[in-house]
């Protein structure tokens, strides 16, 4: 689940850092943090524990962090926005902002330096299940991963999904996350066989229904969302997603619908829009055709918008 989060502000060299270097960097995140440049340190910090492996996302001013050694996972590392450069053991690393790559905080003094402002994610794996599924994974420590490719980019869209709604889920909900975010995660890795065609099935299919949703609700204010756009974004066919949908017990269209009436119906709630006239609560739930939209409301709630909005306001 989601801890709490892990923050400091301030001098670097004062007995303030050296405490939180010591009790939350060394104790609990089992690295050192070792600031680059001179002035104020920021480094705020957002770990998630899920059953198959760990993230953190962090966010500050440069920072090296370097292994104490104790620590038998493989790290998947990335920043966003800014280069990595650093060693692990004899191999020098040098990742370009939004790439990924692997790191072995195994060993005693490797050193991934994020070299200005901006995020820091990893995903930490333990190295004995990762390796049975990749067995290829300790030969790309230090290596560059495209970020821009299809399965990285998917991994990139499911880690922040899993990461924000973490400490939401159920436990069994939260095994499936993390089921699916290591199945993209030896996908990402290249795993091969019958572990790359069972991760395929699981983990890629459910990551991308859960972005494919993701960018269905970012875009409900679009009466002209189009099914073949969505596809083209997301480099599938029109079909897949239909299919997609319709493995999940609803078709593409019932959900666009089901999304926009929910959406409509919180609208109405919604004190601070009492004045907006129900036409324009349509348009913002992506409804052009206001009669069309009366009748879909009645049909989902038993009642009209002018009522919601009215019991909405006596409630209050």
């Amino acid at each position: 689940m989601t801890q709490p989060q892990l923050s400091f502000d301030g001098d670097p060299n004062g007995p303030a850092y050296e405490m939180w270097r010591e009790q939350f960097c060394r104790q609990v995140a089992n690295v050192d943090f070792v600031p680059v440049g001179e002035g104020r340190v920021h480094r705020t910090i957002a770990p998630a524990i899920l059953p198959r492996l760990r993230l953190s996302a962090s966010f500050g001013t440069p920072v090296s962090f370097v292994s104490l050694g104790t620590n038998d996972e493989l790290v998947i590392s990335l920043s966003p926005n800014s280069a990595l450069s650093g060693a692990m053991g004899n191999r020098t690393l040098e990742i370009a902002a939004g790439d990924i790559t692997i790191g072995d905080p195994s060993i005693k003094g490797a050193r991934i330096t994020q070299t200005a402002h901006g995020n820091f994610k990893t995903a930490l794996l333990p190295r004995k299940t990762l390796l049975r599924a990749c067995p290829n994974a300790e030969d790309l420590i230090a290596r560059p991963i495209a970020g821009a490719s299809p399965i990285a980019s998917m991994f990139l869209r499911y880690y922040d999904l899993a990461h924000a709604h973490a400490d939401k889920l159920a436990p069994a909900e939260l095994d499936a996350v993390s089921q699916h975010l290591f199945d993209l995660s030896v996908l990402m890795i290249g795993a091969r066989g019958d572990v790359a065609e069972e991760a395929r099935l699981r983990g890629l299919a459910a990551a991308r229904f859960e972005a494919i949703k993701a960018d269905i609700l970012a875009q409900l204010d679009r009466a002209a969302m189009s099914l073949s756009d969505l596809a083209a974004t997301h480099r599938i066919s029109p079909r897949t997603i239909q299919l997609l949908f319709e493995k999940a017990g609803i078709t593409y269209s019932g959900f666009v619908l089901e999304q926009r009436l929910l959406r409509a119906e919180r609208l109405l709630r919604n004190p601070g829009l009492r004045s907006r006239k129900i036409i324009e609560i349509a348009h913002l739930a992506g409804f052009h055709d206001v009669s069309y939209f009366h009748r879909a409301f009645r049909r989902r709630f038993g009642a009209t918008p002018d009522d919601v909005r009215k019991l909405a306001g006596e409630a209050d």
